[in-house]
C-alpha cells in the first residue's frame, strides 16, 4: 500500500503551525537580536516572510513514497521548524505584541519537545500512516490556539501552511 497523499504533508503543516508564529526573515537588521524593537508593519513584514520561508523549504523536502520513511521526512520536517522558530524568536516585537509574541515563542519551544515523541510513536508504530494521523488528531486543538494567536500578531501568513482538505478532522 502506497503512502495516502495529504498525511505526512498535514503533519508536516501542522509542525509548522505549532512552531507558533514561524516568523521572521533570513534578513537580522533591525529588531532580531539587539536593532531594537521593529514597528508593528516590520514585525508583521518578518513574521510572515519567515512562515513564507518555512513552507518553501518544508515543500522542497521530498515525501516519502513508502510508510517506512514517514518519520524520517517527519525529523527533517520538525528540524526546519525548529530553525526557523528560531530566527522567529530573535525577533524584537513593538509593545503591543510583545506579550503574544513571547507566548508564540513559548508555543514553538513546547512543539520541539513534542516532535521527538511523535517521530519515535510514527518510526515504532506498525503502521506509520495510521500514527501520524493519531498524532495530527491529537495536535489539532493546539493549532487552533497557535492560529488564533498568530491571527493576533497579524501573521496570517502562518496560518496558511496547508490546505484544510488535507488536515484530518478533530477526533
Amino acid at each position: 500500500m502506497g503512502l495516502r497523499t495529504g498525511i505526512a504533508p498535514a503533519l508536516a503543516c501542522a509542525a509548522l503551525a505549532a512552531g507558533a508564529g514561524c516568523g521572521g526573515d533570513e534578513d537580522s537588521g533591525d529588531g532580531a537580536s539587539g536593532g531594537g524593537p521593529l514597528t508593528t508593519a516590520e514585525y508583521r513584514k518578518k513574521g510572515n516572510a519567515l512562515c513564507k520561508k518555512a513552507v518553501r523549504e518544508v515543500g522542497a523536502i521530498p515525501i516519502p513514497k513508502s510508510p517506512d520513511g514517514i518519520a524520517d521526512y517527519l525529523e527533517k520536517v520538525f528540524d526546519t521548524a525548529e530553525q526557523v522558530n528560531d530566527e522567529f524568536g530573535k525577533l524584537e516585537p513593538p509593545e503591543e505584541l510583545h506579550a503574544d509574541h513571547e507566548r508564540a515563542v513559548e508555543l514553538a519551544e513546547e512543539s520541539e519537545k513534542i516532535a521527538d515523541g511523535v517521530i519515535e510513536r510514527v518510526r515504532s508504530a506498525s503502521d506509520p500512516q495510521a500514527a501520524v494521523q493519531r498524532e495530527f488528531r491529537k495536535l489539532v486543538p493546539e493549532l487552533e490556539k497557535v492560529q488564533k494567536l498568530n491571527t493576533r500578531l497579524g501573521l496570517e501568513e502562518c496560518n496558511e501552511v496547508g490546505p484544510p482538505s488535507q488536515q484530518p478532522a478533530r477526533s
